[in-house]
C-alpha cells in the first residue's frame, strides 16, 4: 500500500529529529515561554492579520505542543492517532481548496511562535508554501545594549515604513542603512503597491542568490543589502533573475568582503614604477596609453578642494604627456551620474576618479555597472572591493607645522581650524599638537570648527589670546587668502610662515602610472579575495608636503627638514608615546607603535587640545551629508 501523506511527512520529521540529535541540537520546536522567562510581563502590540514568511515561524508559544513536531514543523506523533487524522484532513483540504483560516502567532525579535494553528502551519510547510496568513501580536523586548535588541528596535522603524517583516538583518545599523537606500529621507509609510513591488524584487533576488553558488555563510538579506548599496533599489525592480545572477557575479568581491568581515587594506607606500619580474610583465603587460576622467561635486571657481584636484589632474597630464588623455566634469551633483559614466564608457575611458566622499554612492553603483573601468573615490575606510579609495596622510605634514607653531608662538596659545570631523582629521589635530609640544611643552591648541553654524572663529581665537593659527589647507572661496596654512598673529597683522598642502599631482601621476606599467593589476588578487584597497600616502610619496616661508629662522628650517626626512625614511613617528587624551587616559604607551588603522580611526584628542570633536547634529547641512559617509564619530552616539 502506498504511504499516506501523513506518513511521508512524519518520516521527514523523524529524520530531522535523528539528524539534529546527532549534532547535539534541540530536535523539537523552541517554546517562547522557555526562551523568555518573563514573557508575560512584556508589552504587547496587536499587528492584525499579516502575511509572514514560513521560514520565520520558528517555534511555539508554549511547551505543550513542543514535541509533537520536529524543529521544522514536520509531524512526529504516531500514525492512526487523532492528531494524525486531523493533520491528514487538513492536508486533503489544502490540496482541494487551500488553507484559508489564518494561524495565530506571537512575534518576538522578528521571529514567529505559533499560538494556535500548529497543524495548519505544518501542512503548509510540508507542501512547500512560502508564506502563511497570521493574526499576530508583537511582544517587545526590554531595551538593552545587546546588538540583537538594538538591531530589532531599528527593525521596528524599518517596519513602520515598509511593512516588510520578511527581511532579517541581525547587526545594528543594517536596517537603518536599508531604509535609507530604499527611501532616502522620506519616511512616509508605503502603500500596498510599493509593498508588493519590493516583495517581488526580494523574491527574485533570493532566487538569483540561491542559484549564484555564493557562500551560504552570508545570508540572503545581508547580500541584498550590499546589492542595494551598489546598484540601488530602482535597479533591483528592473532586473530579471538571470540579470540579477549576472549582477551578483560582478559584485562577488563585495559579498566576499562582507563574508570575511575584512577591513580595507591601507596601502601606505607607492608601488608604481617598482621593478617587476618577467612573469609579471607577461601576465600584466604595460599599456601604451589610457584615458582618465575626473568627476567633481563642485567647480574650481566655487571650491578650492576641486581647484586643488584639478591642478593635480593638469600636473598628471603634463607629467605623462601623450600616454594619458584626461577630462574633467564639474558640478556632478547637478548632473546625471549614470548618464555621465555611460558617455565616458562609450568614449573608451579606462579610469574614473571621483574627488569627494559625496560621490561615493554613485561611484559604487557605476563600478558595479562597468566592471571594465577602474573607479577610485577620494575617501577613506571604505570597504568596497570593486572600487579603490585614496587620501593623504596629512597628519605627517601637520606634525611639522605644529613644530613651527610651537617654536614661534609667543605665549604657546595656538589656534587650529578644522572643517569636517571625518576619518584622519583627529589624527591631524593630534599630530599638530604633539609637534607643538615637542618644542614647547606648555603649548595649548585651541580647536575651532568652521562647519558649526554660528561659530565666530576670529572671536574665539582672540578670546584665547592665540599668537599662531593653523588655518585651512584648501581655502574656501569666502575666506581670506591669509587664512591658508600656518600664520602668526600680532594684533591686526597676520604673517604666513608655512603651508601644509595636498599634492594631488604627485598622487594622480603615480596612480595612473601604476596602471600603465601593470603594477595596478598585481593588486587585483587582493580585491578579488574580498579586500578593499585604500591608498593612504604621505610625505614619502609626495601626496602631502610642507612649504616654508623665507622668513623662517634657519634653525627652525633645519629642524623641520631634519624631521621631515626622518618621517620619510621611517626613522621618526609623529605618534611617539607616552600620549594621554583629554581625560588623562593613556592612549599611546611608551615605545608603542600605532598601526595605520589605529591612526586612521582616532576619535579622541590629546590632552594639550582645548576643544572637542562635534557630533553630527551640531554641523551645517553640507557637513552632515559628508560626515554621515565618513564621520569618525558614529551618528548614533549623539
Amino acid at each position: 500500500m502506498a504511504e499516506t501523506t501523513y506518513q511521508l511527512a512524519r518520516k521527514l520529521g523523524l529524520k530531522e529529529v535523528k539528524a539534529r540529535t546527532a549534532r547535539h541540537e534541540d530536535p523539537y520546536l523552541p517554546a517562547l515561554e522557555q526562551l523568555v522567562p518573563h514573557l508575560n510581563g512584556l508589552p504587547e502590540t496587536d499587528l492584525g492579520t499579516v502575511r509572514i514568511d514560513i521560514e520565520q515561524v520558528v517555534g511555539t508559544r508554549t511547551a505543550a505542543r513542543r514535541e509533537a513536531f520536529s524543529a521544522s514543523f514536520y509531524p512526529l506523533l504516531e500514525d492512526g492517532s487523532e492528531f494524525s487524522a486531523k493533520w491528514s484532513a487538513l492536508a486533503a483540504s489544502h490540496v482541494k481548496e487551500g488553507i484559508r483560516e489564518p494561524i495565530t502567532a506571537i512575534e518576538y525579535l522578528n521571529r514567529f511562535y505559533v499560538v494556535e494553528g500548529h497543524k495548519r502551519l505544518s501542512v503548509l510547510r510540508y507542501f512547500g508554501a512560502g508564506t502563511v496568513r497570521a493574526q499576530v501580536r508583537r511582544i517587545l523586548p526590554a531595551r538593552s545594549e545587546d546588538p540583537e535588541i538594538v538591531a530589532y528596535y531599528e527593525f521596528l522603524d524599518f517596519y513602520k515604513v515598509t511593512r516588510a517583516n520578511y527581511v532579517q538583518l541581525r547587526k545594528p545599523g543594517c536596517y537603518a542603512q536599508l531604509l535609507s537606500l530604499l527611501c532616502g529621507e522620506d519616511r512616509t509609510p508605503w502603500d500596498e503597491d510599493r509593498q508588493r513591488s519590493f516583495f517581488s524584487g526580494v523574491l527574485r533576488f533570493r532566487k538569483a542568490f540561491a542559484a549564484s553558488g555564493l557562500s551560504r555563510s552570508l545570508t540572503q538579506d545581508e547580500a541584498l543589502l550590499r546589492y542595494l548599496q551598489v546598484f540601488g533599489s530602482a535597479h533591483l525592480q528592473q532586473r530579471t533573475p538571470t540579470e540579477l545572477k549576472n549582477d551578483l557575479a560582478v559584485i562577488g568581491p563585495e559579498l566576499r568582503s562582507m563574508e570575511n568581515a575584512s577591513s580595507p587594506v591601507l596601502m601606505t607606500t607607492d608601488a608604481a614604477g617598482q621593478p617587476r619580474g618577467i612573469i609579471s610583465r607577461l601576465v600584466h603587460p604595460p599599456l601604451r596609453s589610457l584615458k582618465a576622467a575626473f568627476l567633481h561635486d563642485k567647480d574650481p571657481a566655487s571650491s578650492f578642494w576641486t581647484y586643488d584636484h584639478e591642478k593635480g589632474r593638469a600636473a598628471a597630464q603634463q607629467a605623462l604627456g601623450d600616454r594619458v588623455e584626461t577630462v574633467s566634469v564639474f558640478n556632478m551633483l547637478e548632473k546625471s551620474f549614470e548618464d555621465t559614466v555611460r558617455a565616458l564608457a562609450e568614449d573608451g575611458y579606462d579610469m574614473v576618479f571621483t574627488t569627494t566622499p559625496r560621490l561615493l554612492a554613485p561611484t559604487l553603483t557605476a563600478a558595479g555597472a562597468y566592471p571594465g573601468i577602474k573607479f577610485l573615490n577620494c575617501s577613506l575606510n571604505v570597504s568596497h572591493p570593486i572600487l579603490r579609495c585614496y587620501y593623504g596622510r596629512m597628519y605627517e605634514a601637520k606634525f611639522l607645522t605644529g613644530v613651527i607653531a610651537g617654536a614661534m608662538s609667543e605665549n604657546g596659545h595656538i589656534g587650529y581650524v578644522c572643517d569636517y570631523p571625518v576619518y584622519s582629521m583627529p589624527a591631524s589635530v593630534n599630530a599638530f599638537a604633539l609637534g607643538a609640544r615637542m618644542v614647547n611643552p606648555r603649548a595649548k591648541i585651541y580647536l575651532q570648527w568652521s562647519t558649526i553654524p554660528g561659530t565666530d572663529i576670529d572671536e574665539g581665537f582672540s578670546r584665547c589670546e592665540v599668537t599662531a593659527i593653523s588655518g585651512y589647507d584648501s581655502i574656501p572661496p569666502e575666506c581670506r587668502t591669509r587664512e591658508k596654512g600656518l600664520f602668526l598673529v600680532n594684533g591686526s597683522q597676520w604673517d604666513n610662515v608655512a603651508f601644509s598642502y595636498w599634492n594631488w599631482g604627485s598622487f594622480y601621476t603615480r596612480i595612473i602610472q601604476s596602471v600603465l606599467d601593470g603594477s595596478w593589476a598585481q593588486l587585483n588578487s587582493t580585491s578579488e579575495a574580498g579586500q578593499t584597497i585604500n591608498y593612504w600616502w604621505g610625505l614619502a610619496s609626495g601626496a602631502v608636503d610642507v612649504s616654508l616661508c623665507p622668513e623662517l629662522a634657519p634653525q627652525t628650517v633645519r629642524l623641520v627638514e631634519h624631521l621631515r626626512q626622518d618621517i620619510i625614511g621611517g626613522w621618526f613617528r609623529p605618534f611617539d608615546g607616552p600620549v594621554c587624551d583629554q581625560s588623562g587616559t593613556l592612549r599611546i604607551a611608551e615605545n608603542e607603535v600605532l598601526t595605520p588603522e589605529q591612526i586612521l580611526h582616532m576619535d579622541w584628542l590629546v590632552d594639550s587640545v582645548v576643544g572637542s570633536i562635534p557630533r553630527i547634529g551640531q554641523l551645517t547641512p553640507e557637513a552632515k551629508e559628508l560626515v554621515r559617509i565618513q564621520g569618525v564619530i558614529e551618528e548614533k552616539t549623539e
